[in-house]
């Protein structure tokens, strides 16, 4: 049997996919390109065709990113709609534990400092999820931005290796002089 080829469609979703992991941990280099292109088996020039430089891979990467935390937003949200908000909160910080989305969007924001096209991508995917948080929520404006605040903290947490498991209060606590815990 003849192996099957993938589409030009599904490559591009492996690149993404494989981008996001690579983008993470090395940042947007020409040997992460390369990395990209052994991870899905094509060579690196395939990997430029998809999408046309290594900023717009990034770019396809941060539309994933914002389209899996939407996901999980909605879902949380479904599953309890009592307190939509904290199981949001909850969903966030499940999707953060392999490292992946957060070193992602660390870097593209440390890219965004000097590329105004990623900057206005971030931007863009930030103002969705605080549509949908407010759709999803009825939260006003103090309300989504505490929300954005946390997430943002929760970000930087995992991204230096406290301990979250008991929340992001209790994680900023163990690193305040005379309160850490043994």
């Amino acid at each position: 049997m003849a192996p099957v080829r993938s589409t030009a469609t599904q490559r591009r979703a492996d690149a993404v996919a494989a981008g996001m992991r690579v983008i993470a941990d090395d940042g947007l280099t020409t040997a992460a390109m390369q990395r990209v292109a052994d991870e899905i088996g094509v060579s690196q020039p395939y990997v430029f065709r998809l999408f046309g430089s290594k900023q717009g891979l990034l770019l396809a990467c941060i539309d994933e990113v914002g389209s899996r935390v939407r996901t999980t937003f909605r879902s949380a949200a479904a599953e309890r709609p009592g307190d939509p908000m904290t199981a949001m909160g909850a969903g966030f910080r499940e999707l953060l534990a392999g490292g992946v989305t957060g070193g992602l969007w660390l870097q593209a924001s440390a890219i965004a400092r000097h590329d105004e096209v990623v900057a206005a991508r971030c931007r863009e995917v930030i103002a969705v999820l605080l549509a949908e948080t407010a759709r999803l929520t009825g939260a006003g404006a103090d309300d989504l931005a505490r929300f954005l605040a946390d997430g943002a903290l929760v970000v930087l947490l995992q991204a230096i290796g406290v301990d979250l498991s008991d929340g992001s209060r209790a994680a900023v606590d163990t690193l305040i002089p005379g309160r850490a815990t043994p």
